[in-house]
C-alpha cells in the first residue's frame, strides 16, 4: 500500500520530470535558425565549419544548403530563406547587391582558390596535361559556364589554346568530381581543395600558373533580416572570418 508520503514524492518526482522536459523543449525553441547557402566547393569545410561554431555558440543552428553558385542566386531570388551567402566568385554577389538581396558594404572575401586537372585514380590513361583532354579519346566533364567552375574552366583552356567538347556539363563542382570518381568520365577540372578532398578516389594533375586562376569567396548576410537573425548571421561571419580560418586553410583554401 503506498503511504501519503510515498505518492507526495512520486508526485513531486514527476513535476520535476515535466518541468525538466518543458524547459529542455524552451531551451531548443530559443534557438536561431541561420541558413547557410553555400557554393558546393565549400561543403566539407563549411560542414565543419557549422561543427566548431554551434559549439561556441550552441543558441545558432547553422542550416546548410549546397549548390552551384548561379544555382544558389536564382533560388535566392525565387524567393528561397537565405539568411546567409558564400560564392565561388564575386559575380554572383554582385548580382544580389544589384538585385538589392545584400548590401554592397556587407561583402566580405573569406578564402581564394585556385583550379586543378583531376583523373582517375591511378590515372590509367597517364594523362599529364590539359593538352591530353583535346584527344576525343578523352571522356572530359567540366562545370556549367553559368558556375564559377565552368567559367573558370574555360578561361584556363583559352589561355592554354585547347579546344575540349566536354560529354557534360555539371551544375556544381561536386558533379565533376562524382562523375570522374565514378569512373564515367576520364578527366575533369575543378577546386584543388575538390581534389584534395576526394584525393582516396582521384588524383590531380597540376595546372601551370601561367595560364591558371585565382577565385575569390564573398560571404554575405541578407538584408531582410529581424534583429535577432542579423546578430545571429553576423556572429557567424565574424566566426568564419577569425577561428574559421584556420578550418578553411586546414581544407586547401587560402585565406585573402
Amino acid at each position: 500500500m503506498t503511504t501519503p508520503l510515498a505518492r507526495r514524492l512520486l508526485l513531486m518526482g514527476s513535476v520535476i520530470g515535466l518541468l525538466s522536459t518543458l524547459s529542455a523543449c524552451g531551451r531548443s525553441d530559443t534557438k536561431t535558425n541561420i541558413d547557410l547557402y553555400a557554393a558546393a566547393s565549400l561543403s566539407t569545410a563549411m560542414t565543419s565549419m557549422a561543427v566548431a561554431f554551434e559549439n561556441e555558440e550552441p543558441n545558432i543552428r547553422i542550416v546548410l544548403n549546397f549548390a552551384g553558385s548561379a544555382t544558389l542566386v536564382e533560388q535566392i531570388k525565387q524567393g528561397a530563406p537565405a539568411d546567409v551567402v558564400v560564392f565561388a566568385d564575386d559575380k554572383q554577389m554582385v548580382d544580389l547587391v544589384e538585385n538589392g538581396n545584400v548590401a554592397k558594404d556587407s561583402v566580405t572575401t573569406i578564402a581564394t582558390n585556385t583550379l586543378t586537372l583531376i583523373v582517375e585514380k591511378g590515372n590509367p590513361l597517364n594523362i599529364t596535361s590539359l593538352s591530353d583532354l583535346a584527344s576525343p579519346q578523352i571522356r572530359t566533364v567540366l562545370c556549367d559556364i553559368a558556375q564559377p567552375c565552368g567559367k573558370y574552366s574555360d578561361h584556363i583552356l583559352q589561355r592554354a589554346n585547347i579546344v575540349v567538347e566536354p560529354r557534360s556539363r555539371e551544375t556544381s563542382v561536386s558533379g565533376v568530381t562524382q562523375k570522374v570518381a565514378s569512373g564515367e568520365a576520364d578527366a575533369g577540372i575543378v577546386y584543388v581543395t575538390d581534389a584534395l578532398a576526394n584525393a582516396s578516389k582521384l588524383d590531380a594533375v597540376s595546372i601551370d600558373k601561367s595560364i591558371n586562376v585565382s577565385n575569390n569567396y564573398p560571404i554575405a548576410a541578407l538584408t531582410e533580416l529581424s534583429i535577432t537573425e542579423q546578430k545571429a548571421a553576423q556572429t557567424f561571419i565574424d566566426f568564419v572570418m577569425g577561428e574559421g580560418q584556420k578550418i578553411l586553410n586546414d581544407y586547401g583554401f587560402l585565406s585573402p
